[in-house]
């Protein structure tokens, strides 16, 4: 669901469009889409993770701690969801880790990209990823080839990073798992990417940076 087009902001005549906590853009006049990032070749920056860092400090998603829990962007919902998926639908990141969260996320989501980039050196927090496709049928694609490839932690961090991935002979059962990851986080009210459960199921709908979110993972609601 879109909550906001700004051409205010556009660049190369793109228009800047958010759905949840995914962000895209479009042509002014709504018939091309990019999902992706954008990037300036000149000045060697990537635009789209910038813009990410600005609005997840705009919108409080870097999460201010408050008493002993964690206040995520306001508006945002407190339910919990206890995540029975099998561990086959997803990556696991730094299994062992003393501290567990689980993670919904979309390939081609710029927040998702900034989030495990951030996390990807911290030895700290098991991450147990369960990829949907919230952004369209490249999400879907992306997601199967990376739980049909050997070594699934490499393919979803050169998914996240834009490298073209290998094509993959079909696998048994990467789609029906994605398929029933995403229904899944619909049928819990999963409207956007990344959205973070700790242990006891308490969920963050949005970025968290990494102090923000080994807070978050060590509290409970």
């Amino acid at each position: 669901r879109i909550t906001r087009i700004d051409c205010k902001t556009a660049v190369s005549g793109l228009c800047e469009v958010t759905a949840g906590r995914n962000l895209f853009y479009a042509s002014r006049d709504g018939r091309y889409v990019v999902v992706g990032s954008l990037l300036d070749l000149e000045k060697k920056v990537d635009l789209t993770d910038e813009r990410l860092r600005q609005l997840a400090a705009v919108e409080g998603a870097t999460g201010k701690l408050a008493d002993a829990g964690v206040t995520s962007a306001p508006g945002t919902e407190t339910h919990k969801i206890n995540v029975d998926l099998p561990l086959a639908n997803a990556i696991v990141h730094h299994p062992g880790a003393p501290l567990k969260v689980k993670v919904f996320s979309d390939f081609s989501c710029g927040y998702c990209r900034a989030f495990f980039s951030q996390l990807a050196a911290d030895q700290g927090i098991e991450i147990t990823e369960y990829p949907i496709a919230v952004l369209g049928d490249e999400s879907r694609r992306k997601a199967i080839q990376v739980l049909c490839a050997k070594d699934r932690r490499s393919a979803s961090e050169a998914a996240y990073a834009g490298q073209v991935l290998a094509a993959a002979a079909k696998c048994k059962g990467a789609e029906e798992a994605i398929d029933q990851n995403t229904a899944f986080a619909r049928a819990h009210g999963v409207q956007g990417t990344p959205t973070i459960i700790r242990a006891d199921g308490g969920v963050n709908p949005g970025f968290l940076d990494p102090t923000a979110l080994k807070a978050f993972a060590e509290s409970k609601s």
